[in-house]
């Protein structure tokens, strides 16, 4: 599961990082803080819905393999690698707008300048941050889909090798969560300053 890791912990970072940055640059006017913090706040909440509908269907895998019927279960985790919900959230995240139009606006109002002036004392820090969250979030979204594919392959070994692939179906679920967890802490740390 490293890639998950990896993925996630880079766009958490860039992310805290911005938030800390909009919330020292005391120049800034507040309408445009306000509008930062909340496509910052909107990404963590997106991502916390994305790895929210990971965690339950991981869960509903688990439920079936456990106490339901065991063709059915191997059949949901071959079928993990096409996930089709985690697809429709991931095109979201993938594209996700108000972080982007956050981001062009900041450039056409020259504001980048006087983030960077005022908090990092290096032109063009803040708007390089901004422009690695969105590639930032691509990795983090490859990650799981990779974390699928490999998730995906333990459907052969169900019935030999039973409680070895209920223990990593287990631990992919708990790995979610914590992401998801911090997302949503993200969140409401950045909400409860707006």
């Amino acid at each position: 599961m490293p890639a998950l890791i990896e993925g996630f912990s880079e766009v958490f970072g860039i992310l805290k990082e911005l938030t800390s940055g909009v919330k020292t640059a005391i120049q800034i006017p507040e309408n445009q803080k306000k509008e930062m913090r909340d496509a910052i706040a909107d990404t963590a909440e997106l991502i916390d819905e994305t790895l929210t509908i990971l965690k339950q269907h991981l869960t509903s895998v688990i439920s079936e393999l456990r106490f339901g019927d065991r063709q059915r279960a191997k059949q949901m985790i071959y079928e993990l690698g096409s996930f089709q919900g985690w697809e429709a959230k991931y095109r979201q995240f993938q594209l996700c707008d108000s972080l982007r139009l956050a981001t062009d606006n900041l450039e056409r109002k020259g504001l980048y300048k006087l983030l960077n002036n005022l908090s990092f004392d290096q032109p063009e820090t803040i708007q390089q941050r901004m422009f690695d969250y969105i590639g930032g979030e691509v990795n983090a979204a490859r990650s799981v889909g990779t974390m699928l594919l490999h998730l995906a392959q333990l459907a052969d070994s169900v019935d030999s090798d039973f409680t070895a692939v209920v223990k990593e179906l287990e631990e992919a679920r708990n790995e979610v969560g914590k992401w998801r967890q911090a997302f949503i802490d993200l969140e409401l740390e950045i909400r409860s300053s707006i």
